[in-house]
C-alpha cells in the first residue's frame, strides 16, 4: 500500500504522489485561467484533506490570481489556523494583505512570516515583499493608503 501523505491529514487513504498530481491538476487549470475547475479542484482537496494547510493556500491563490484579495486573506488565515508556525500562510497573508492596502498589518505579518522560519519559503516570500514595498512597487497604486 502506498505511503499515507504527510501533508494530507486524509480522510481516505491519499498517497504523497496522489496528493501532489491533484493539486497539480488544480494549479494548471489555475494557470489557464479556468478558475472554476481549479476551485474543484483545490475545494475537493481540502475536504479530502482537512488537516492540510496545503489545499487553503491553493485557494487562496486561486482568489489572489482573480483579484478577490479580501477571499484570498480568508483562505490564508483558514491555512495559518491549520499550520500555526509554517511561514507560508503568514506570507501569502502579507501579501493579500498589501494588496488591500494595509501596509501596517501586511507588514507585521511578513516580519512574523521571517520570524517563524527564517530559511524557509515563508521568509523568502515575505523578504522579496518587503523588498518590492520598500522600492515602492508595493502596494499597488489602486491600494495606497
Amino acid at each position: 500500500m502506498a505511503e499515507t501523505s504527510e501533508i494530507s491529514g486524509s480522510l481516505v487513504p491519499l498517497a504523497r504522489r496522489e496528493a501532489m498530481i491533484l493539486l497539480e491538476a488544480g494549479y494548471l487549470w489555475l494557470d489557464m485561467g479556468q478558475f472554476d475547475k481549479a476551485r474543484e479542484i483545490f475545494a475537493g482537496a481540502a475536504v479530502l484533506m482537512p488537516r492540510s494547510e496545503v489545499p487553503q493556500l491553493a485557494l487562496g491563490s486561486l482568489e489572489f490570481a482573480q483579484g478577490r484579495h479580501d477571499k484570498a486573506l480568508q483562505a490564508y488565515r483558514a491555512a495559518q489556523r491549520l499550520a500555526p508556525n509554517s511561514g507560508l500562510p503568514r506570507a501569502h497573508a502579507g501579501e493579500a494583505l498589501l494588496f488591500m492596502g494595509k501596509v501596517p498589518e501586511a507588514m507585521k505579518e511578513l516580519k512574523a512570516a521571517i520570524d517563524l522560519a527564517p530559511d524557509g519559503d515563508g521568509a523568502r516570500l515575505a523578504r522579496a515583499l518587503i523588498e518590492a514595498k520598500e522600492a515602492g512597487a508595493l502596494p499597488p497604486p489602486a491600494a495606497r493608503k
